[in-house]
């Protein structure tokens, strides 16, 4: 970086808010080769996602079986996530990670090896499905609080929306490869393939160096005393107080449709192999085509407006769901399906990032999930039990009506203006950058 031409400060107007570019968090080295680690790695996960409703309907034929799997799979998450939390904001979180992935990587080796020998049951399934989810459940909040130690603040939502388009572009990839390896070389390869996918994560993780290394971070009164003191934050900040309402709404609502997908396939619509696998991953398909038109226009948008417009189109997704007549009808639902989430994920977990104290960054992230996955298997279960009684359009159409109901009700009530905290800070990241561009010589490039 060159030296100003003179000692004393030039006169300079005030700071204008500048917009980071739409991949300039990738120009950052260590947030890159994660990013692209983490792209394989979701991959894979989301491809076992897909692959365990397949197991437990096939098992079964049965809706029902695919709401009891779905709910020990998703259950976890809730119990660990506020240890996870508690575990980011006191330990190194890269070592957390090494550890969270590897045990993941067991559990879908065990999965691989009882589905390819033909021996997995439904109780076996739901079980393994149980212990995955109890290491993701301790790995989600300390990745998400990882996310911010790779990048400058400025750079954060760039980074944070970057982080949600990539895990939505393996929402894409890895529910379609699933259609097609299962009727390909067989169900169980995707597993199989999610396992080695841990590998390049890992590896990844092993070379970085971060702030967090080697730091334990005390927190006053012990892990339960953090946990207490997050939750008193939580509900005393209104930004991150109105997030959690609106995750617990579309999670329990409109997210189970996902593990629903493979009734749409196998019994509405009737479709195999790239067909199934396009079924699969049409969510996350919309996600990838929406990121762009996010990532450019977001910044500029009041992030209440974003949200509110979002969860209006993720009902309205969910009930086009339902009513579908055709294969045709139902893909392009789930592409707006997919896109409205991509912007409500985003839109929640920026603003999370952007107000939250660093020091109650893991645990407050791990309250927010707990609301996502508490919601999430309970939905998952009640859609299940409701559609052997009603069918799985019918059950859609209501859950996507109830979705926009309450949607309607955070909007008439004003829940979601409290965010502007979070717009506030966004411009005073920004603003600051700006600033420290104009005079780089007080305020030197960090390494």
């Amino acid at each position: 970086m060159s030296a100003p031409l003179s000692d004393m400060p030039e006169a300079s107007p005030p700071p204008q808010r500048s917009t980071p570019r739409a991949l300039d968090a990738l120009r950052q080295q260590s947030f890159r080769r994660f990013w692209l680690a983490a792209l394989v790695s979701n991959t894979g996960s989301w491809m076992q996602s897909a692959a365990i409703p397949f197991v437990a309907f096939s098992l079964t034929g049965s809706a029902g079986a695919i709401g009891v799997t779905g709910f020990f799979q998703y259950l976890p998450f809730m119990m660990m996530g506020l240890v996870g939390g508690s575990l980011a904001d006191r330990f190194p979180r890269r070592t957390l990670l090494i550890s969270t992935q590897t045990a993941q990587a067991a559990c879908a080796i065990a999965l691989f090896v009882m589905v390819y020998t033909g021996t997995v049951t439904t109780a076996w399934l739901a079980g393994l499905a149980f212990v995955s989810g109890l290491a993701a459940g301790l790995n989600t909040p300390v990745w998400q609080s990882f996310v911010a130690e790779l990048v400058s603040r400025d750079l954060l939502l760039n980074a944070v929306t970057l982080n949600s388009a990539q895990f939505n572009a393996a929402r894409a990839l890895g529910p379609l490869f699933t259609g097609i390896i299962v009727s390909g070389i067989g169900v169980s390869w995707a597993f199989a393939l999610n396992a080695a996918s841990f590998l390049i994560v890992i590896l990844v993780l092993l070379s970085l160096r971060v702030r967090s290394d080697g730091a334990r971070r005390p927190v006053s009164g012990g892990a339960v005393a953090g946990i207490r003191n997050a939750g008193r934050y939580v509900l005393s900040s209104p930004p991150i107080l109105a997030c959690c309402m609106a995750i617990a709404a579309v999670a329990g609502l409109g997210s189970p449709l996902f593990s629903y997908l493979v009734v749409y396939g196998e019994e509405v619509f009737h479709v195999s192999g790239v067909r199934l696998g396009i079924l699969f991953g049409a969510a996350g398909i919309g996600s990838v085509i929406f990121t762009p038109a996010l990532l450019s226009v977001a910044p500029r948008i009041q992030r209440s407006k974003l949200l509110s417009g979002a969860m209006v189109l993720y009902g309205c997704s969910v009930i086009a769901t339902g009513l579908a007549p055709t294969y045709i009808t139902v893909v392009l639902a789930l592409l707006c399906f997919g896109g409205a989430y991509l912007a409500i994920a985003s839109t929640i977990n920026t603003t999370i990032q952007l107000v939250v104290r660093d020091d109650l960054r893991g645990t407050v992230i791990a309250i927010y999930l707990m609301c996502l996955t508490g919601a999430l298997p309970l939905g998952i279960f009640i859609w299940g039990k409701a559609s052997d009684s009603y069918g799985i359009q019918k059950v859609t159409v209501c859950a996507g009506t109830a979705l926009l109901v309450v949607t309607v009700l955070f909007i008439l009530t004003r829940r979601f203006h409290v965010m502007a905290d979070a717009d506030a800070a966004r411009d005073a990241a920004a603003a600051g950058e700006t600033l420290s561009k104009a005079n780089p010589k007080s305020n030197p490039t960090p390494h």
